[in-house]
């Protein structure tokens, strides 16, 4: 499942910015900050895009799950 925090965390390990986010995705750099903060939903065409953008899969993001309730625990 794509979070936002997932997000912000796949942004930095990347070294990306916002807006180069932003422009890799083909969307506006205030929906980039706005689904980072929660103020917006995550659809399906944006996590389609972001997951086009960084190179990652639904195995990927999957792990990034597990490991994030194994840090939450």
């Amino acid at each position: 499942m794509l979070t936002a925090t997932t997000i912000r965390v796949v942004r930095a390990y990347l070294n990306l910015s916002q807006g180069e986010l932003a422009n890799r995705m083909g969307v506006s750099i205030s929906l980039v900050s706005a689904v980072e903060k929660g103020t917006k939903r995550i659809t399906p065409e944006f996590a389609k895009r972001f997951k086009r953008a960084v190179g990652i899969t639904d195995a990927v993001l999957m792990d990034i799950g597990f490991v994030k309730s194994i840090i939450n625990e």
